[in-house]
């Protein structure tokens, strides 16, 4: 049971947060379409506040999540798999964070200033390193997926749809398709719930054959 909480409360709360918040809309150059965007947030502001503060949990469950992966493959690819992945953590934290100050900015009267200090926002250096740590968490998935694969304590297949939900829960963090964002959590909840059924299993069998 312990297990089980450890492994899937993060990809759970991440499914119902992404259902709330608000995607972060992007214009036909792949930028933060910030017109539409606060527009939306402002239709929608406490529905997206909520989502925000239930990603910024999900990303703190993520690093159990990470640890308990690691303790399940038991190597040295786990080990690093899943410190990435809590870097990857701190960038899905970093968007939740983003998103309530988005939030706070969609209740300007002066629409256009809010929208320009978004954008300042967006294109600031720092949140380069929010984008990259992202990319690290997903590499860091990966990892962890070969590690489970590896270490043959769980279905392979298990560690695969793992190492595919976990990528693409930090890639699709900040949106903007729905389905896609949404689609990353629920994949990354089946894979580690697999995971889990799988240990479990497979440590039954270990202890009823000694």
């Amino acid at each position: 049971m312990k297990l089980f909480v450890t492994l899937l409360s993060a990809p759970l709360v991440a499914v119902i947060a992404r259902a709330l918040m608000t995607p972060q809309y992007q214009d036909q150059s792949d930028q933060l379409d910030t017109t539409r965007y606060l527009a939306a947030l402002g239709e929608a502001s406490a529905r997206n506040d909520l989502g925000a503060l239930l990603a910024a949990a999900s990303a703190i469950l993520y690093v159990a999540t990470a640890l308990g992966l690691a303790r399940i493959a038991r190597n040295r690819l786990g080990m690093a798999g899943a410190a990435l992945s809590v870097v990857g953590a701190f960038g899905m934290f970093a968007v939740a964070v983003f998103a309530l100050v988005a939030g706070r900015l969609a209740q300007e009267p002066d629409r256009a200033a809010a929208a320009a200090l978004l954008e300042r926002l967006n294109t600031a250096p720092v949140f380069v390193s929010f984008v990259l740590a992202l990319l690290i968490g997903a590499i860091g998935a990966v990892l962890l997926a070969i590690g489970l694969f590896r270490s043959r304590r769980v279905p392979r297949a298990a560690a695969l749809v793992t190492g595919i939900g976990g990528a693409g829960l930090m890639l699709t963090a900040p949106g903007p398709v729905l389905s896609f964002v949404v689609g990353g959590a629920i994949l990354a909840m089946i894979g580690l719930l697999w995971v889990v059924l799988g240990a479990q299993t497979r440590e039954s069998v270990a202890v009823g054959t000694l």
